[in-house]
């Protein structure tokens, strides 16, 4: 880039005040500038809060107006390095007050970015302001990981090919020792030129495109250690130890989980309106908390691209290849729609308990794919059997625990049921009663002193699915069903833009699994619909920032060998097509072109107007070596096709010699064609340095004299 500065010189133009801003305002400018975004990427990513970073932003502000009228950088009172005292006082505070070692890191680099606009020792000091600019940017990428860091990238890339670039023509007028009372004034009456801009935005442009060519040539190596997080909306209560209402606090939250994209044989599949994504069954309940104490059933370790198989489906019904996108959040649980045949993913080892649920022991908590496939032909039966393998210590005394519940409690379940029903029968009894006798509310604060499931049944009589999905169990096993809640999300949010699912943490929810005699684990939801759900929109802006979302996510996070190897086929296939259409391609006759433009009466019309359009381009400009130039005016044009004629015959016209100096050297030529050049000569110097206009039929008496050189 340094060297590459060297000729943007002829960019500058000097004393001219029209012409651009000053070279010292650019140069202050893209200063503050890089250094306002590398103070954005810690705000973006939460390192430093909202309020910190916007007083940095405005303590950045001052500092730029001082050093605009020449206040600002001085001589720094006491020699001495902030970074060697830092390195004794940072020690000492970390052990004295011991605070996370990033704050402390990122709170020093603030620091001494700030001072360092104001005191500067040389011009060389605002090498070390674009260092610690890019340390911010580098602390940030490690937090963000959305889309805005992708334009804050853009941004920072290019300000910092600026900074350096105006820095090196700073360098070449004062010398990187320069104090700053030397500097204070300088480039202040030279202007930089738009086309300066042009350039170089030009060449960092291609650049950058070919960095992005490196980007696509390499894979992400998905080092675990490198996926930091900030836990800022993270996803909770997905664990093996639940309070009652906590997934209600999880359902205040609208932040996004994961995205899923369904392919079937191939084709995008649409799933059904609401989908229920399974994440954790719980087997105890105290009264207060649900827990799961199912053992263990087996580990894994996972190969990239080979994956682990999971069940077999003797007589599958509908078979979908699910892609999920899973953003950073607290939880090790892989949630799924179906039952799950196989999954591979970004993972190194799986298990899974004798639940059927499933987890990762990466320890990592940052965004992760995932490729499942299952079969989503019967969802409201998930597994025939009771327990991975048959234990008895496992099945069904372990659900049909209860705790101490109240007498009206008991009696209630026993009222709902008939005990000669089947217990399907039961639990569809049970499940209407809840169904249509209880609301929906997402408040429950706690009115009584009574157990929280005894205050839901008969005194509030409204809550939220955890409520429902609770009730519906205490009552089956009262009834002596085998039963167990499950907590996971129901998706209903579509993109249609993009073709997948977005299930948010809004969509948290709990439902109950029954064990039926010849049918499995059969899903039983209670909870009735969301009121306020009902009047949901889809928002089309929404809808295409969340899709630019899920490609960051997918080209840029995600990106992977596979990846490379899907794109090495996508272009070694139509390359291959490319070929064979050339290869099959003809001239068409004169009939097939009629009936051609009979059918698409359009391609007329564009082609007339790209012919109009290449007329005007080329009546006002030409092609000269790699870029189109205005065309010359008239005069010019003729002079320079006499030149042309005379030298296919021999006749060169020296570089140092005038129009008038070549015109007495043709002693070659015949009278009528020496009379012709002398005639064009002549209406040259007129029309070209006497900017006299033309005689009407000039121009056409000139082009006729041409034809006689």
């Amino acid at each position: 880039m340094l060297s590459y500065c060297n000729g943007m010189k002829t960019f500058l133009s000097i004393n001219r005040p029209n012409q651009g801003p000053r070279l010292r305002t650019c140069f202050i400018g893209f200063t503050y500038l890089l250094a306002g975004l590398g103070l954005a990427c810690l705000m973006f990513g939460a390192v430093i809060p909202l309020a910190a970073g916007i007083l940095f932003l405005t303590a950045l502000v001052v500092c730029f107006t001082l050093e605009l009228y020449g206040k600002i950088p001085i001589l720094p009172p006491v020699k001495f390095s902030i970074w060697m005292t830092g390195l004794i006082v940072l020690p000492l505070i970390y052990f004295i007050w011991k605070p996370p070692i990033l704050d402390l890191t990122v709170w020093f680099l603030v620091f001494i970015l700030l001072t360092r606009f104001v005191f500067k020792s040389e011009l060389n000091d605002y090498l070390y302001g674009y260092l610690i600019s890019i340390v911010c940017l580098l602390i940030g990428a490690l937090f963000i990981q959305d889309l805005v860091f992708g334009a804050l990238f853009l941004a920072f890339y290019l300000v910092l090919c600026w900074c350096l670039m105006f820095y090196n023509m700073m360098v070449e007028r004062v010398g990187t020792r320069c104090p700053p009372s030397g500097f204070h004034h300088t480039g202040d009456r030279e202007m930089a030129g738009f086309s300066l801009f042009a350039l170089s935005a030009t060449m960092i442009l291609a650049s950058f495109l070919l960095t992005a060519a490196i980007f696509v040539s390499f894979p992400r190596l998905g080092l675990e250690f490198l996926a930091l997080d900030t836990g800022e909306g993270a996803v909770s209560g997905f664990s093996k130890r639940v309070e009652l209402g906590e997934v209600g606090r999880i359902k205040q939250n609208d932040s996004v989980v994961m995205r899923v994209e369904f392919r079937k044989n191939g084709q995008v599949f649409r799933p059904p309106p609401r989908v229920l994504w399974r994440g954790v069954p719980l087997d105890y309940y105290n009264g207060t908390t649900w827990m799961s104490t199912m053992p263990l059933a087996w580990q894994a370790f996972n190969h990239g691209g080979q994956g682990k198989r999971l069940f077999t489906v003797s007589a599958p019904r509908e078979m979908v290849v699910q892609e999920i996108y899973m953003e950073a959040f607290h939880t090790p649980v892989v949630f799924t729609y179906g039952i799950p045949v196989k999954i591979d993913g970004t993972f190194k080892k799986i298990q899974m308990d004798q639940g059927f649920s499933l987890q990762t022991l990466d320890r990592h908590s940052g965004p992760r794919r995932f490729t499942l496939i299952a079969d989503v032909g019967n969802t409201q039966t998930n597994y025939p059997q009771p327990v991975y393998f048959h234990q008895p210590n496992l099945f069904p005394h372990r659900f049909l625990q209860v705790p101490p519940t109240a007498p009206r409690t008991n009696r209630l379940a026993h009222s709902l049921v008939d005990g000669t029903d089947p217990d399907a029968v039961k639990a569809h009894k049970i499940l209407a009663y809840l169904k249509n006798n209880y609301g929906y509310s997402l408040d429950m604060e706690r009115k009584t002193h009574k157990g929280a499931l005894e205050e839901f049944l008969f005194e509030r009589r409204e809550g939220h699915c955890e409520y429902f999905a609770s009730a519906m169990a205490v009552l089956l096993r009262l009834n002596g069903i085998p039963s167990r809640i499950v907590n996971g999300f129901a998706g209903t949010e579509w993109n249609d833009l993009g073709q997948y699912m977005v299930v948010r943490q809004a969509n948290a929810h709990s439902w109950v699994e029954a064990y039926i005699p010849g049918l499995g684990w059969k899903v039983y939801d209670p909870t009735p619909p969301d009121p306020a759900a009902l009047f949901e929109t889809s928002n089309p802006l929404a809808q295409r920032f969340d899709l630019m979302r899920l490609y960051w996510q997918r080209y840029v996070i995600q990106y992977s060998i596979q990846d490379q190897i899907q794109l090495a086929n996508y272009f070694q296939r139509e390359t291959r097509n490319f070929k064979d259409r050339w290869q099959e391609w003809k001239i068409p006759s004169l009939s097939e072109m009629l009936d051609s433009l009979h059918n698409h009466p359009w391609a007329l019309g564009w082609a007339v107007a790209g012919f109009l359009a290449w007329r005007i381009l080329a009546r006002k400009y030409q092609w000269q070596g790699a870029s189109w130039a205005p065309r010359p005016p008239f005069t010019v044009q003729v002079y320079r096709q006499m030149l042309k004629r005379l030298e296919a015959r021999g006749i060169f016209k020296p570089k140092n010699a005038t129009h008038l100096e070549f015109l007495k050297a043709l002693h070659s030529l015949s009278p009528e064609q020496r009379e012709a050049v002398e005639a064009i000569t002549r209406f040259y110097e007129r029309h070209r340095f006497g900017n006299l206009p033309f005689i009407p039929g000039e121009q056409h008496q000139i082009k006729t004299l041409i034809r006689q050189v």
